[in-house]
């Protein structure tokens, strides 16, 4: 499996779809600001669960593999999330990762449809030593679409928990944006099982939504157990941690909330991915310190 099939959403999203949705960030940062005063639990991460996306990387990862592993674990990242495995095999990049004492607690991938293919899916991710399989991507333009994936992703969390997984939804902005008086996202939340299904949270495409993430925590408590940290620029665009608008050290004091237990650097473009690499990490060691 070399690369990830779904490269081109994200190229869409930084042009005219993710511009649709764009808003300041400032009205966020003053809700998120009281939100996280009222919770007051501190912003601190945990080292052993700062992690980072690998799509950052993808031009890294397509050059090689153990180069780029090697150079997030001498950054001092303890865990990572795949998004591809670029032509190696399930126990090459596990033997890997041992080497190099790094985990991989998830991986996005496109759901399969067939028993089979998901049984082939969940193998894999249990021999990398996975335990959420994540659908990064899904768009439709009619509310019936979501239900029907809540279907899907209740069905597929009831067959991974036969492997000791769980199946996860990442988000973008476009899951806020109500279709016949509905949030999709609302629909997701309300209609799958939270014993079979997780929600990893991106936080920037929350903000660019227009919502508040300590809102949509107290909405849905404890349902979000993976998030991706990302800067965004004053304009709306994509930057590295630390230099962008979002206030995430009100929004990661709510962490207990929310249930995020593995924090993921991310950045959509690459501009210059081993210093945003660096930057994400260091930034979150930071906080709280």
């Amino acid at each position: 499996m070399h690369g990830f099939t779904n490269n081109g959403r994200r190229a869409f999203l930084r042009g005219a779809g993710a511009a649709a949705l764009a808003m300041g960030a400032s009205a966020v940062g003053a809700r998120t600001a009281m939100a996280g005063a009222q919770w007051g639990r501190g912003p601190h991460v945990p080292p052993s669960k700062i992690g980072i996306q690998l799509y950052t990387l993808r031009d890294m990862m397509s050059e090689s593999v153990v180069d780029t592993l090697s150079f997030l674990s001498e950054v001092g990242y303890s865990e990572v999330e795949f998004a591809g495995l670029y032509g190696h095999t399930p126990e090459q990049v596990r033997d890997l990762l041992r080497e190099l004492r790094l985990r991989t607690p998830a991986g996005h991938e496109d759901i399969p449809t067939e028993r089979d293919q998901l049984e082939q899916l969940l193998h894999r991710a249990r021999t990398l030593g996975q335990r959420w399989v994540v659908l990064p991507w899904f768009s439709a333009e009619d509310l019936a679409s979501y239900h029907r994936l809540a279907e899907r992703l209740n069905w597929a969390g009831e067959l991974a928990r036969g492997y000791g997984l769980r199946i996860g939804y990442h988000n973008h902005a476009h899951e806020f944006r109500k279709l016949a008086g509905k949030r999709p996202y609302d629909v997701l939340l309300d209609e799958t099982d939270r014993r079979l299904v997780d929600f990893e949270v991106d936080l920037y495409w929350v903000v660019k939504a227009g919502v508040d993430p300590l809102e949509l925590f107290e909405r849905a408590p404890r349902r979000f157990p993976l998030a991706h940290v990302k800067g965004m620029a004053p304009d709306g665009s994509f930057a590295d941690l630390g230099e962008g608008v979002i206030d995430y050290e009100r929004i990661l004091a709510a962490r207990a909330r929310a249930g995020i237990r593995h924090f993921f650097v991310e950045r959509d473009d690459q501009p210059h991915p081993r210093e945003t690499a660096k930057e994400g990490y260091h930034y979150l060691r930071r906080l709280g310190c």
